[in-house]
Parts: structure tokens; C-alpha cells; sequence
């Protein structure tokens, strides 16, 4: 079945949105969680990485495989074992350990359906323009999944229980899986154009300094990202004790939604325009505003409770959205035959960084003093601010002849 490119990038943004109902989903219901399976906090952190760690272990694998197998192939099998994940942590599971399994199967999901999904998606969008715009509506609608798991499994768990959030995301996947199903020709790759080497020999894309350059950008931007993901409500939380006459309008958590939120649109205009100028400075502009925004964020934890408030909006606007145009930088200077292989590093590379963000804002903030204390705040946005440093850092570094593709 062959659709034309907008219907094709719709339905591959569709089935991604889908795809990810179950994503944060355990963060909606956590307490009901560790109720029920009478876990201490540590053994519910178990549960919230174990996604993590089935991504960051198998992406770059079945992403790297999609320059030799057909990428229908790889996204449908893992679509499959997401729906079976988020299935079975809603109601095969009866404890921590049977909940991990669970969790990382739905993360070798995602491994296998996001990143997979662009390659598939840009093998079948004709090059330039065209393609690069697809790559950035796809990546731009992640967030708009991510938060959606959260808003619509807090939903279900208060209607029904607990459980049946995760039928959703099951039912979600499965969704997905007959989107691609349906809309995604088949498309192996031509044996004689297949890079040469083995499958995970990264060393040429290593040496690629273009491709490279994207890659560590996309590290930066997954630290900032994940950083203001993670400690967001806990900082709104900050203000809105400080300021206790402050009328705040909603809870810590939905401004923290709205700051996520807020970057869907943005990575999709800062996308259009990376398309039509220079993708190269307008990474770089975005990325010194990011860093000065973290930095007032900073400096205004005293001032009144509006101000900060807004700042992060704006953050939130300016951090993700870089990451379509970031995503879609890589599809443009990876060797077609490699593109694959680009896209497994940046993942494995930037899922690192989403680690690393907020392990390093958390530091920061008990070694200054603790959330309680403004001046550990101060130096914690400090530490954010190095993610868009690590961004114009590695774009200064990408070869001058490459910058203009």
C-alpha cells in the first residue's frame, strides 16, 4: 500500500503516540504500585528503570539491523512484545521482579519501534526536503506520547484500577502494530546495497564527524531534557512552598505536563525552520537561549513565583525543541547505507545522556544543600544549563563543509 508522504508521516506519528501509552504510565500510579506489591522506594526505582535499561540494551542492535533486514520486519515483532510487556505488567505480574521483566519487554519494544520506525518511515520518503520534514514531525510528537501515557494511565487507574491503565497501553500498541501493518510496504534491503562489515561495526560511523557532531548534540539535548523531566515538579513544588500566598492556578505536576507539552510545537517550528535555513546555526541559537534560560531559571528561584515559572515554559520550549531538528540532522548527513546505524548511536548516545541529566542535577542538588535551599537550585539549573553547552560545543565541531547540509 503505497500512501503519500503526508498520510504516511501521519500514521507512522499516530502509531508512535500509541506506541508509547505505557511509557511513563507506572509514574501515574506508582504509590498504587508499591500498595499492592508492598514495595520500599529502591525496589519501585527497579521498576522505573527497568524500561531503560531493555532500550538502551537492544537499540542499538535492532536499529543497526535495519540497513540489512527489512525495518517492517523488526518494528512489527517488537510492537508486538510492547503490547505483550504492557499486558503482562497489568495483570500477569504479581511483584517487583515479574513487573521488571515486564517493564524491560516493553522497553525492547519501544527499542524496536521508535528509532526503527524513523528508518523505516525515511526509507520511504523521498530524499531532501521531504524526508527531513517527516524525520522532524515524527520525533517532535514523542513528548506528546510520553505525557499522554501519563494523563491518560492517571485517568484509567482513577475510573477503573490500575491494571486496566496498562490494557491501555497494550490495546495502544497493538494499535500501532496495525497502523504499520497496514500502511509500511515492505521494504528489504538491497544485498548489494548493504554497507560492508558487520552489522554492529560502528567504527565508520565513529569516524564520521558530521554524523557525530549530531550525535553528541543529541546527548546534550536528552540531558536537559530529562533533567527538567525528572526534577521539574519537584522544583515547582519549591516555589509554590516559598511563595505560599501565590495564587499558582494548577499543581506542580500539571505545569511540569504543560513544560513537556509545550515543546511539541516547538520542536516542529524549530524543525520547518532547520529545513529551510541553516539547520546548523539555528541549532546553535537555540541552544545558547536553552542555556541562558536555565541559567535565569537559576538566578530567580527569590524573584516572584511568575517569573520562574515562565522561564521554565520557555525552556521547556527551547530544550525539546531541538531534538526533531537534532534527529533529523543525523537522517540528512548519515550515509544512506549506514542511516541505520547513525540512528542506533544516537540513541544508545542520547538515552545515555537522559540518564546522565538528572543523575548529575540530583548531585548537584544534595551536595549544594538539598531542595529545600534556594542556592542548591541555583547550582542544579547551573548543571542543567550543561546540556545545550554539550550541544553548541559538539555543533562547533562538526566539519565546516558539512554544516550546510
Amino acid at each position: 500500500m503505497k500512501l503519500s508522504p503526508v498520510l504516511l508521516v501521519g500514521s507512522f506519528c499516530v502509531a508512535l503516540v500509541l506506541s508509547l501509552m505505557g511509557f511513563m504510565a507506572p509514574a501515574a500510579m506508582l504509590g498504587d504500585i508499591i500498595r499492592d506489591w508492598q514495595l520500599s522506594n529502591a525496589q519501585a526505582g527497579w521498576l522505573g528503570g527497568a524500561l531503560f535499561a531493555g532500550y538502551i540494551l537492544t537499540v542499538p542492535v535492532l536499529t543497526a539491523y535495519t540497513d540489512r533486514i527489512d525495518p517492517k520486519r523488526i518494528y512489527l515483532v517488537c510492537a508486538a512484545l510492547g503490547a505483550i510487556g504492557n499486558f503482562g505488567f497489568g495483570f500477569v505480574a504479581d511483584g517487583l521482579w515479574s513487573g521488571v521483566v515486564f517493564r524491560v519487554l516493553t522497553g525492547i519494544g519501544l527499542a524496536g519501534t521508535f528509532m526503527p520506525g524513523l528508518k523505516a518511515l525515511s526509507d520511504q520518503l523521498p530524499a531532501g526536503k521531504t524526508q527531513q520534514r517527516g524525520a522532524t514531525y515524527y520525533t517532535s510528537v514523542f513528548a506528546l506520547g510520553s505525557g499522554l501515557s501519563i494523563l491518560i494511565a492517571g485517568g484509567a487507574a482513577d475510573l477503573l484500577d490500575w491494571h486496566w491503565a496498562f490494557a491501555i497501553a497494550g490495546a495502544g500498541g497493538l494499535g500501532a502494530f496495525l497502523i504499520v501493518a497496514v500502511v509500511l510496504s515492505a521494504n528489504p534491503p538491497d544485498p548489494d546495497a548493504r554497507p560492508p562489515g558487520a552489522a554492529l561495526d560502528f567504527r565508520p560511523l565513529l569516524k564520521d564527524r558530521a554524523v557525530m557532531s549530531y550525535v553528541m548534540s543529541s546527548l546534550g539535548v536528552a540531558w536537559e531534557v530529562f533533567a527538567s523531566r525528572v526534577w521539574f515538579v519537584t522544583f515547582f513544588l519549591y516555589l509554590q512552598t516559598q511563595f505560599p500566598g501565590a495564587e499558582s492556578g494548577w499543581s506542580p505536576v500539571v505545569w511540569a505536563t504543560i513544560v513537556a507539552l509545550v515543546g511539541v510545537p516547538a520542536a516542529m517550528l524549530f524543525g520547518e525552520m532547520s529545513v529551510r535555513y541553516n539547520r546548523h546555526r539555528i541549532l546553535i541559537v537555540v541552544a545558547v537561549v536553552s542555556v541562558a534560560l536555565a541559567v535565569s531559571i537559576g538566578f530567580t528561584v527569590d524573584a516572584a513565583y511568575e517569573i520562574p515559572l515562565v522561564l521554565s515554559i520557555l525552556f521547556g520550549m527551547f530544550s525539546y525543541g531541538r531534538t526533531a531538528a537534532t534527529t533529523a540532522g543525523t537522517v540528512a548527513v548519515a550515509d544512506p547505507k549506514r542511516r541505520g546505524g547513525a540512528l542506533a548511536i544516537q540513541s544508545f548516545v542520547g538515552f545515555s545522556g537522559g540518564i546522565l541529566g538528572p543523575l548529575a542535577f540530583g548531585i548537584a542538588l544534595d551536595a549544594a544543600g538539598g531542595s529545600g535551599t534556594a542556592a542548591a537550585w541555583v547550582i542544579a539549573m547551573m548543571v542543567m544549563a550543561v546540556g545545550p553547552v554539550i550541544t553548541i560545543l559538539a555543533l562547533l565541531a562538526m566539519p565546516k563543509h558539512r554544516r550546510t547540509t
